[in-house]
């Protein structure tokens, strides 16, 4: 059995020959770790962000994300993961940024004038926006883009779909191959206070710039899934530790309903989608699942999400996958702490199949490779069906 078979079982509820193995992104660390050579993968800013500007400002933006890829396919062959989760189309024209300093870039819109600067830390390897228009303007900044997203007429020669169609020709026979779509809401944007203000002062400008957000992903979702992807999976962030960035109501009104059209599009093509979220959703979860979710990855520990006891309550409808927790153990170890914890979640979400073996969160650049190691190592070992409980 492969890891596309393997893993289309766990997300009907079966069991297959072994638990599933998913990670939604590895880093540089673990990354040349595994390869023993430099790579381009994962989430760190140094791969994602510094390296990309570099490109391009020098013009080599197709060639840095051509062997961005090529790193990450062979990092997950070498580590015989079950999913794919990074096929994903790019832009043709992507904005070129100002260099600001060794470590500063400021992106402008030529048409609005809006800009947002990012900023780079060698010491975290964290990449990401820390001023805007939007964060400086508010509400009107917010309105003037809602307008220009409205005003815009979808282009599908505008983005370059041969990534996706190079991970389902490299992979997609052996392995789950995921795209990505997501509601973008910009609660956890540099931005946010402007968008948390709108939900109670300007709903109905956030319904818009929601909506004109719908529209792009809409399109490219199903542009990827016409090029055969076995899943969706969205990735911004709906919570902190002690629960959602905003009210469950505010979710009911504002998130859920867009997310069910993503989801609605996936079903219509027989395919899954997954939800992460790091944090406390447990107040989400029930709502989660009449949006059309049907996998929830993260299951972040920290945050008080009970793996065992979502496994009891939701397992039958919510396929899990987490959760060894990658703010911990796959930090500080021991292996032997590793191999425990490993082996405590397999036995108690893997039984009756619905699961998905994988860190708390990704495989970030504090995560030691040789626990991450053991981790898989401890999959291959106890992970083998039927599961031993006791």
């Amino acid at each position: 059995m492969n890891g596309k078979e393997r893993s289309q079982l766990a997300f009907s509820h079966q069991e297959a020959d072994r638990v599933p193995v998913f990670e939604l992104t590895i880093d540089n660390p673990t990354a040349e770790f595994v390869l023993g050579r430099q790579t381009l993968c994962g989430f760190g800013g140094k791969a994602r962000g510094v390296s990309q500007n570099i490109a391009l400002l020098d013009g080599t933006y197709a060639k840095y994300h051509h062997q961005r890829l090529t790193d990450e396919i062979e990092l997950w062959r070498k580590l015989e993961l079950d999913v794919f989760p990074i096929a994903c189309p790019l832009p043709v024209q992507p904005a070129i940024p100002h260099q600001v300093s060794e470590y500063e870039w400021k992106f402008t819109d030529p048409n609005t004038g809006q800009w947002g600067l990012f900023s780079y830390s060698a010491d975290s390897d964290v990449y990401d926006q820390v001023n805007s228009s939007l964060k400086i303007g508010g509400l009107p900044e917010l309105e003037k883009l809602t307008i220009q997203l409205e005003n815009q007429t979808f282009d599908p020669q505008a983005w370059d779909f041969s990534p996706v169609e190079r991970v389902m020709a490299e992979l997609g026979d052996d392995l789950m191959v995921m795209g990505h779509a997501d509601v973008e809401i910009g609660s956890t944007f540099d931005w946010a206070e402007t968008f948390l203000i709108g939900l109670v002062e300007a709903p109905d400008l956030i319904h818009r710039y929601l909506d004109a957000r719908l529209k792009t992903t809409l399109k490219l979702t199903e542009m990827m899934l016409e090029r055969g992807v076995h899943g969706i999976h969205g990735g911004y962030d709906w919570a902190a530790n002690k629960g959602p960035v905003f009210s469950p109501r505010h979710f009911r009104k504002f998130v859920f309903p867009r997310l069910k059209q993503i989801t609605d599009l996936c079903h219509r093509f027989g395919v899954p989608y997954v939800k992460h979220t790091d944090g406390n959703v447990n107040s989400l979860l029930e709502d989660m699942i009449n949006a059309g979710v049907d996998g929830f990855q993260a299951i972040e520990p920290n945050a008080g999400m009970d793996i065992a006891q979502i496994k009891h309550q939701y397992g039958d409808r919510l396929a899990l996958i987490g959760n060894v927790d990658c703010s911990t153990v796959l930090v500080d170890g021991p292996i032997e702490a590793v191999k425990e914890q490993t082996e405590y979640v397999i036995r108690t979400a893997a039984p009756g199949g619905g699961f998905l073996l994988s860190s708390s969160n990704s495989i970030h650049p504090g995560v030691k490779p040789e626990y991450y190691m053991a981790m898989l190592e401890t999959a291959r070992a106890v992970g083998t069906y039927p599961i031993v409980t006791n």
